[in-house]
């Protein structure tokens, strides 16, 4: 037998391979109303979102830090380094646990109190209702709606309740209880007296809350409670070296986090101001100290002038002695600075820190100008010599006391003064709407984001779907006609669900609704029928798909009344001795059947049944077997379908599926014509070639194929992998 040629199968598959944006913008056409139907969801998820979502609030404060010497001596000499405390290490001053926990204890932020709201909608009904007035009444029981304010100003639970937490519930008369996880009553209080026993302690200043509100009271651990608030409490330097600081805090509360970004604001202050005070004061202190060492030396040095000038009866300097005596004052009150510096400094420093080596840096310098000085001194006579000397000793010690006695009285002032170098611009502020969520934004991009991804995914399932959907691609791809397209009809699924539920005795289509319209494509195919059983070596016809589900009992059966239709005696054969299910389309038993009558165990009378429709008899399968492949290789099948074959016009045979058992490949031997049922985008065209190269190999040349279940669209493409498992039911 002569195989077809395919001259136009790489053409075809080219075309199939382009993306056509026709179809393209059909497919989302087709899935308009899954597109509407999730973009409209989601829009009312996002609606619902940002109406019940809890309101993010921002506050913040300004700060600025002013220069100040890097000790209080004063250290004019030191160029190259910050007169300020760097912008970085302020910011871990104000983050550190010394400022948060100052905060947390003035505040009371580790007790944590939550009323009760109803779920999910709760407590955005009472954040809408927090304006309004509560009268003292019990309508809405347990559950916080708006309004209830309430203020602990001490909490202290034993360690088995810090774990559980307590619950309040507010009575009348500003009295309240306290209730354990059990429902226990623990502690009945009154609002504005401490309330205690061995295991709770408790005062509530303010408790207005409607008679029955449940709150919940715990208190929580301070040191998580710190580092928490260290986590989202944001400090940043507005510009580059500004000295400008930042200080904000997001929450729910707008009051609550203004008064936490004040606390800490002021306790910054107040930590800035008490650490100035201490540099003065450790400073005067080193001072206090020097003073009388320099006092005596300037008065010992000036003993030994004036001694020296009365035993030399008055000498006076010269012009050049004068001026060598100027630079070598200056000079030696420069490293006595210095020196000074360097002993208070060595306190905070060690000797390698950048400060301490231009300190010494700056000394070597200066004691070389003096040494080079003093080396000019050399050449004057000896008297100049010692006047110069001795001059020298006063007017050094006499500069140094006199600016160590004038930084003393400002030590005094800045260890009496309240002012530090930092200062507060602007108080903590909270915007009166809150910055999160961003409904309209939220809304917006939830939607068309909703809308992009079921776009997407409609047609990325389009585009893995590479089912056949278009008759002429099969007739192209594989030389073989398609003898009829049978349209999918919604009438056949309503009919076996009328079926299931008793409504109707049996859901063939042909006897139920004639006019359906996927009928026609059956006529149409008893027309080519006739034609092709001219050439055909019997008038058996066989019904073998790729895959199961695709409707072979469904045409096979009405397919027979359609041609009985026509006064032709036609018997139906349930080959399918795995999972054949034809008996139930007729309300008869499985047995007698094809696998008695192969066995004969029963005779041929009793193994044909009789439809109930005119002109349509039925052999079922019978008891199913454990062999069926082996059964229908007997030569018993061979007879009685060949006996059979002349007591009817037509007999139609439903295979189970090809390419999952090898009935269909016996079978189709003994029959003088094959038709491949497929199903609209259903099958790849690999598996179409494969069911039909499967067909060849056992010698068997398909008449044509049958496109069932038929829908209003342009297909394309293939699958490169498919596998079946098809097994009877236990």
């Amino acid at each position: 037998m002569d195989t077809p040629t395919h001259t136009n199968q790489n053409l075809s598959l080219e075309g199939e391979n382009e993306i056509d944006l026709q179809e393209l913008f059909g497919t989302l056409v087709e899935e308009k109303w899954l597109i509407a139907i999730v973009t409209a969801v989601a829009f009312a998820v996002s609606l619902f979102y940002v109406l019940v979502a809890t309101p993010i609030y921002r506050s913040d404060t300004i700060l600025q830090i002013e220069g100040k010497p890097n000790n209080t001596l004063g250290l004019g000499g030191l160029n190259g380094f910050s007169a300020s405390s760097p912008t970085l290490a302020e910011i871990e001053i104000i983050k550190s646990r010394n400022i948060i926990g100052k905060t947390i204890d003035e505040l009371n932020l580790d007790i944590l109190v939550k009323p009760d709201y109803f779920p999910i909608i709760g407590a955005a009904i009472a954040r809408r209702n927090n304006d309004k007035n509560i009268t003292q009444d019990s309508s809405y029981t347990g559950y916080a709606w708006g309004g209830e304010r309430i203020k602990i100003e001490q909490l202290t639970l034993s360690r088995l309740l810090q774990e559980d937490g307590v619950t309040l519930v507010a009575q009348k008369n500003q009295t309240y209880d306290i209730l354990n996880t059990q429902g226990e009553v623990l502690l009945t209080g009154t609002v504005g007296e401490l309330a205690q026993n061995q295991d709770i302690a408790v005062f509530i200043s303010e408790l207005i809350a409607r008679i029955g509100t449940e709150f919940s009271l715990s208190k929580g651990n301070r040191i998580q409670i710190v580092n928490n608030l260290k986590n989202i409490i944001n400090v940043i330097e507005l510009g580059k070296k500004t000295g400008i600081l930042s200080i904000s805090l997001e929450g729910e509360d707008s009051a609550l986090i203004s008064r936490i970004i004040d606390s800490i604001a002021n306790f910054y202050l107040r930590q800035n101001v008490e650490r100035t005070s201490v540099e003065a004061e450790r400073s005067l202190i080193f001072l206090q100290k020097q003073i009388p060492l320099i006092k005596d030396e300037m008065e010992a040095a000036e003993v030994e002038l004036n001694n020296y000038r009365g035993n030399k009866r008055s000498v006076n300097l010269t012009l050049e002695t004068q001026s060598l005596l100027n630079r070598i004052i200056t000079i030696e009150t420069q490293i006595a600075e210095l020196e000074v510096k360097r002993s208070d400094l060595s306190k905070k420093y060690t000797d390698i820190h950048p400060i301490m080596v231009t300190l010494t840096n700056q000394e070597v310098k200066l004691k070389e100008q003096l040494e080079q000085i003093n080396a000019k001194a050399h050449s004057l006579p000896k008297t100049q010599q010692e006047i110069l000397r001795l001059s020298r000793d006063v007017e050094v010690a006499t500069t140094i006391y006199t600016q160590l006695l004038n930084k003393t009285q400002e030590l005094k002032v800045v260890k009496a003064g309240t002012v530090g170098n930092v200062r507060i611009i602007d108080s903590a502020f909270t915007a009166e709407h809150p910055i999160k969520p961003k409904k309209l934004l939220i809304v917006f991009i939830s939607t068309l984001l909703s809308l992009l991804v079921v776009i997407v995914w409609v047609l990325v399932r389009r585009f893995m779907n590479k089912g056949v959907e278009d008759s002429d691609l099969i007739e192209q791809n594989i030389g073989i006609p398609v003898y009829a397209n049978v349209p999918l009809s919604p009438s056949q699924t309503l009919l076996s669900k009328d079926r299931n539920t008793g409504k109707v005795k049996h859901a063939i289509l042909c006897e139920q609704d004639p006019k359906d319209i996927s009928l026609e494509g059956l006529r149409s195919l008893r027309t080519n029928l006739h034609f092709a059983l001219l050439e055909a070596k019997n008038n058996i016809v066989m019904i073998t798909g790729p895959a199961p589900s695709i409707g072979k009992s469904f045409v096979t059966i009405n397919f027979a009344h359609v041609v009985a239709q026509s006064n032709q005696k036609v018997l139906i054969i349930d080959a399918d001795m795995r999972k054949g299910h034809i008996h139930e389309e007729y309300n008869i038993s499985r047995s007698p059947g094809l696998s008695e009558l192969i066995a004969q165990k029963v005779d041929t009378k009793k193994a044909i049944r009789n439809s109930g429709f005119k002109n349509v008899d039925i052999i079922t399968t019978g008891n199913l077997p454990p062999n069926p492949s082996e059964l229908l290789m007997h030569e018993n099948f061979a007879k009685t379908l060949e006996r059979l074959s002349k007591e009817y016009d037509l007999i139609l045979i439903d295979t189970p599926p090809l390419l999952a058992v090898t009935d269909a490949a016996i079978i189709g031997n003994l029959c003088g014509t094959t038709f491949v049922l497929l199903r609209y985008s259903a099958h790849s065209m690999s598996e179409i070639q494969a069911t039909i190269k499967r067909l060849r190999q056992n010698n068997i040349e398909p008449r044509g194929f049958i496109f069932n279940a038929l829908q209003p669209r342009v297909g394309y493409g293939k699958y490169a992998h498919y596998h079946y498992e098809y097994k009877s039911k236990d």
